[in-house]
């Protein structure tokens, strides 16, 4: 292949991003798959996170991004860009900001142009850049065909930098580690801005995706394990992209290894071929939705036409004391933090969004409310899910969060299964008085075989997700003195998405 480095791309200001060309030999023009990113376009995989292993070689492999060597052998060219304010471009940085955006139109109208570019261009990549595809797809530049967005969230606020109104402060370690060694200039300070806005601004507006303007064709891929930032996007991102033409995947492994895999390479390949190349058949016999349904520690592979599933039977286990039960229970209480068990007589399998109602009464005006779903074994083993860091970062089966003052919902948004919390207001509770929390619980696939158990976790903290917790002492709101209602008026339960067979 031909390697272009270090090429300036200017900006719609003036700017200088700056970026790599991977393309064929030869003169013949190709497609082109682009992306652009803070992390450094120029530091190789191992230099950068060592503790991962390869899982595809090669001495052009950059973190999260398409392999050059072997995309240009089956026929494009491979663009990277330097963000602005990073590795070797110029201007300030500010993440995900109208501008952060406009650059990489700019890049991908660059690309359209090039002699060596059929003027079809594709943005792909993991995580950032997959983020990074939905905001230009939103943008509309014409010569964008198609975007795979591997494992990124759309709404920048829900998704990532408040989880139910509580702060992510897992940002800040990232921001420290991946961000600051490439910056090159002035900056904003994504963790500042993530403390000093507890509401739902402008701020947060500008970084979430206006999906209805997303018209390109999309490949979104999920992770189930992916509950730390991911997973929510990618569903909430198929589900209101305007685009006639788009796919969701959802799948299990690390963060990174499955977007490597032959069958995630395959499938990718069929989806640019056909939206990059041309051939109207490359996508045939790929249904809407491929979910990789969870039973226990193994996968079955199956096909699904709409998300949630429309066979779904939306079914109420009812919280009592210390057990879930299918049975409405005597009215009661229990202290909280609390867990609640169900036992399986027979199969169960349950795919889809989740949702959690609370009711609870508190001594003082606000709390954070932690939500865990596990499944054990018939020998009480626990059987985790794959975290982003593969076998060695087992995660909850499903997880939620809410800060009781963040409980006001948005009526036109939200659904049984997926409460949409406006965060526009603070709401204190009233000392004493019981208060229902509709807790949005992200999507998940368990399959319970007769005995085993799946267990609800109403946490006063998620410290059992280590660096992904949400434990910044400063943000945090005290559950000490909470009690949980069961049974009569005040009936907690949670809602799930049983699939018959």
């Amino acid at each position: 292949m031909r390697i272009d480095r270090d090429v300036v791309v200017p900006a719609r200001d003036g700017t200088p991003i700056v970026v790599d060309v991977f393309r064929p030999d030869g003169a013949r023009p190709v497609p082109v798959i682009a992306s652009m990113s803070p992390y450094g376009k120029d530091v190789h995989w191992p230099e950068r996170f060592p503790m991962y292993e390869l899982v595809e070689q090669g001495a052009h492999m950059v973190w999260e991004t398409p392999n050059p060597e072997w995309w240009t052998e089956h026929g494009f060219a491979v663009v990277r860009a330097d963000a602005r304010g990073t590795g070797k471009s110029g201007g300030r940085l500010d993440v995900f900001s109208r501008q952060d955006a406009e650059d990489f139109y700019d890049v991908v109208e660059w690309c359209g142009v090039q002699p060596w570019s059929t003027g079809k261009v594709a943005s792909s990549g993991i995580s950032w850049y997959a983020m990074m595809g939905w905001h230009v797809a939103s943008l509309q530049p014409p010569h964008l065909a198609a975007v795979v967005a591997w494992e990124g969230c759309t709404d920048f606020y829900r998704d990532w930098g408040r989880q139910g109104g509580i702060y992510t402060n897992a940002t800040e370690n990232w921001w420290r580690q991946q961000i600051i060694p490439q910056l090159n200039g002035e900056h904003a300070s994504m963790p500042e801005d993530l403390r000093s806005r507890e509401l739902v601004d402008d701020w947060y507006r500008e970084r979430t995706v206006d999906l209805a303007e997303v018209r390109v064709p999309v490949l979104s891929a999920g992770n189930w394990g992916s509950i730390h930032l991911h997973l929510r996007g990618n569903v909430e991102g198929w589900l209101g992209a305007a685009s006639e033409h788009k796919w969701l995947v959802v799948h299990v492994g690390s963060h990174v290894d499955p977007y490597y895999a032959d069958w995630a390479k395959d499938l990718q390949l069929r989806f640019l071929r056909r939206f990059l190349d041309g051939d109207r058949t490359a996508m045939d016999g790929v249904a809407p939705v491929r979910l990789a349904i969870r039973r226990g520690h193994d996968v079955e592979w199956r096909d699904e036409q709409d998300w949630p599933l429309p066979r779904t039977r939306w079914r109420r286990l009812y919280l009592g004391r210390g057990e879930l039960g299918w049975d409405r229970p005597a009215e009661g209480r229990t202290p909280y933090p609390a867990t609640f068990d169900f036992t399986a007589t027979e199969r169960l399998e349950i795919t889809g969004p989740l949702a959690l109602r609370l009711w609870v009464s508190h001594i003082a005006d606000d709390l954070d409310v932690f939500v865990q779903l596990e499944q054990y074994d018939a020998d009480g083993r626990r059987i985790p899910a794959i975290g982003p860091g593969g076998q060695a970062t087992p995660v909850p089966m499903g997880i939620g969060w809410l800060r009781a003052s963040h409980r006001k919902l948005d009526p036109e948004r939200s659904l049984p299964h997926r409460p949409w919390h406006s965060h526009d207001e603070i709401q204190p509770l009233e000392p004493g008085v019981p208060t229902l929390l509709e807790v949005e619980i992200w999507p998940t696939s368990i399959t319970l075989e007769a005995g085993q158990r799946l267990q609800l976790r109403v946490q006063a903290d998620d410290d059992n997700m280590g660096l992904l917790a949400h434990n910044d002492p400063d943000d945090r709101k005290s559950g000490r003195g909470a009690t949980i209602h069961l049974g009569g008026d005040h009936a907690s339960h949670l809602y799930v998405p049983v699939i018959p067979y």
